[in-house]
């Protein structure tokens, strides 16, 4: 049995979905588990865990990051990744609710200041309310309101506008800060891969994207730690830059994970990085419109 069918397999068996192995139940990794069986075709386990994220649903429609916590909710975008991958239409209500939430939500915006080299005033999401707007969780509401039509959304627009404000001069970006106090920052993997998907079928001619996927083709190793090595895969994927050598990677990284013991979050981003498919989430990169 190849990695990839017993990576479902667990999965599939899962009862909670955690961070850890002896982990709380968490929406991030019960939404990429979500994800990752539906694009492999288990869809009754996919529907299972689309109902958990249900269940964690709050009043306002946001789908906090752990169970029975009412912040933060950056995950809310997950979960509506999840629910328009697994079955828009049963799960229409919830998808409505989280975005009419999302799209109320923002980073605290600021004016620019000459010491910061992005522009703050750029709206975008953040990992907690009344902060300032960061690259991964504006990321990752890009890609889901795309995934649910919203493409063309004005919010959404403003968050591939500010991905792309972040990106560093050199290619390559990391939680969000170009240049502080005159000190360029130093790019990452993960934030960059993360970026390249949310960015992927954009019609931007930025070289800072082509040297951002330079970039991560340069740094993603069969060293790379697990996370890092998936979301730097899924970038260059959609992009349509997978190395050859990704299938090898991801198997010596489960190889790592089964010796460490490891978790459904890094299991489920495995099973999504192995695939090949350049749209994995449908609607992603579809063409904007107004």
């Amino acid at each position: 049995m190849n990695f990839i069918q017993q990576t479902i397999d667990q999965l599939a068996s899962a009862n909670r979905c955690a961070y850890s192995p002896d982990g709380p139940w968490a929406a991030e990794p019960t939404s990429l588990a979500c994800l990752a069986l539906k694009i492999n075709n288990n869809h009754e386990a996919a529907l299972r865990l689309a109902n958990q994220l249900v269940d964690s649903q709050e009043s306002n429609g946001a789908v906090c990051a752990l169970a029975e916590r009412d912040t933060p909710a950056w995950t809310t975008s997950l979960a509506i990744l999840a629910w328009t991958t697994c079955d828009q239409v049963t799960f229409a209500s919830h998808i409505k609710r989280a975005i009419d939430w999302a799209l109320v939500t923002q980073g605290k915006p600021a004016d620019r200041h000459p010491d910061v080299g992005h522009d703050p005033s750029i709206l975008g999401w953040s990992w907690a309310a009344d902060t300032h707007a960061w690259m991964e969780p504006t990321c990752m509401f890009v890609i889901a309101l795309k995934a649910a039509g919203f493409h063309g959304h004005n919010r959404t627009r403003e968050g591939v506008r500010m991905i792309a404000d972040r990106l560093l001069p050199a290619g390559g970006c990391n939680y969000g800060n170009t240049m502080v106090l005159g000190q360029q920052m130093m790019p990452q993997v993960q934030s960059t891969g993360l970026a390249m998907l949310a960015l992927a079928g954009e019609e931007n001619k930025d070289p800072r994207v082509v040297a951002s996927l330079d970039y991560l083709q340069n740094h993603i190793r069969p060293e790379t730690t697990t996370s890092s090595m998936c979301y730097g895969l899924l970038g260059l994927t959609a992009q349509g830059r997978r190395p050859q050598q990704a299938t090898d990677y991801l198997r010596q990284a489960y190889g790592r994970e089964m010796a460490s013991g490891t978790s459904e979050y890094k299991l489920a981003l495995l099973l999504l990085a192995a695939s090949e498919e350049k749209e994995l989430f449908p609607g992603i990169q579809s063409e904007a419109t107004a």
